[in-house]
């Protein structure tokens, strides 16, 4: 009898570290990255994005990795990278403008063609990725939401005028962003939040205002500007970055699951993004809107200026960054990106 005693001591030992091994597995299950995203979840980048992001996270790991969300509403989106660099939050979805203060490198991004491939294959995102390492974030993805610079355009009350500066006197809602597609037509710039753009163009405080073209007819836009003018223009992208000590703590094989369900999402938001611009144009034509179209030969010098404005926009988005602005620049130029 006494002679078992050792074998019942090895079992014990045996089911104590299975024991072990189950309740690390267990643990192992309730890895949770907390996630800023920009905007809320009635924006559709949220839900092809940043959600899609955390659903193909969880697919692949079979839940064992999982993402809890924080909108707006906790962090307005202009203040949500320090809080990503430090380590407060892992990962952050937004985009470039809402940085800018910070480095302007990721911006010339929006002066190139809308490409997530091309700009990996010339170095671009690689280049991206490196700033973004500065500032303690590591780049997940970066997501151009359009095959197409087209993403963006300029509602108005009324049709465009003649001549070489047809909204002369105009008074068009709008940032850095719009400026080389609003101040070259005589027009000029006010400064209002999205949420602000219906009851000012309701109440002529402003005559047109530069939006998404998706997002127009969600803030009903087309109930209050009969037009649109034509070409669109500009790049819609966003980003997926992770703190760069989180991103480090996981195992490799985490880590390639992250950035591999970031790099599907750069091609596949494309095509998604395209079918939902097509139904706004339906929808803002169904309320009425019609297109008011620029002169060719203005509309591109236009489109040129606008380009050579996001370079601009992003050199003096901070000085102390303004020199790796040049070296992106002169990359694309080398490439034949950028003239």
């Amino acid at each position: 009898m006494l002679k078992s005693i050792p074998n019942i001591l090895k079992f014990g030992a045996v089911a104590f570290a299975l024991q072990l091994t189950v309740g690390h597995a267990a643990f192992a299950q309730e890895t949770i990255l907390r996630m800023l995203h920009a905007w809320d979840e009635t924006i559709p980048g949220t839900q092809t994005v940043a959600f899609a992001f955390g659903e193909k996270v969880k697919t692949a790991t079979n839940g064992r990795i999982a993402i809890n969300y924080s909108g707006p509403e906790v962090v307005p989106p202009g203040q949500q990278f320090q809080p990503t660099s430090s380590g407060v939050f892992d990962i952050n979805h937004s985009t470039a403008p809402y940085m800018s203060g910070t480095t302007g490198v990721p911006y010339g991004l929006l002066a190139l063609d809308p490409d997530a491939e091309m700009w990996r294959e010339k170095g671009y995102w690689d280049f991206v990725d490196q700033e973004f390492m500065r500032f303690g974030q590591k780049l997940l993805a970066y997501i151009a939401e359009s095959n197409d610079a087209d993403a963006f355009h300029i509602v108005l009350k009324e049709p465009l005028g003649a001549g070489d500066r047809p909204l002369e006197g105009r008074k068009i809602r709008g940032n850095t962003f719009y400026a080389p597609m609003i101040e070259p037509l005589g027009a000029s710039l006010v400064n209002l939040a999205g949420g602000e753009i219906y009851q000012a163009l309701d109440r002529g405080v402003v005559d047109g205002a530069g939006w998404s073209v998706e997002g127009t007819h969600q803030l009903k836009l087309q109930e209050v500007a009969k037009y649109r003018m034509l070409p669109r223009f500009g790049v819609l992208a966003t980003y997926l970055t992770m703190n760069f000590d989180a991103f480090n703590s996981l195992p490799p094989e985490d880590q390639e699951i992250l950035l591999q369900a970031g790099r599907e999402l750069e091609h596949e938001v494309p095509a998604k993004a395209k079918e939902r611009v097509a139904e706004a144009i339906a929808a803002m034509s169904d309320g009425g809107m019609e297109e008011t179209v620029l002169d060719q030969a203005l509309a591109d010098e236009l489109l040129a200026g606008f380009k050579a404005g996001m370079w601009d926009i992003a050199r003096n988005s901070n000085e102390q960054t303004r020199a790796r602005v040049e070296e992106f620049y002169e990359m694309a130029k080398e490439n034949g990106d950028a003239e």
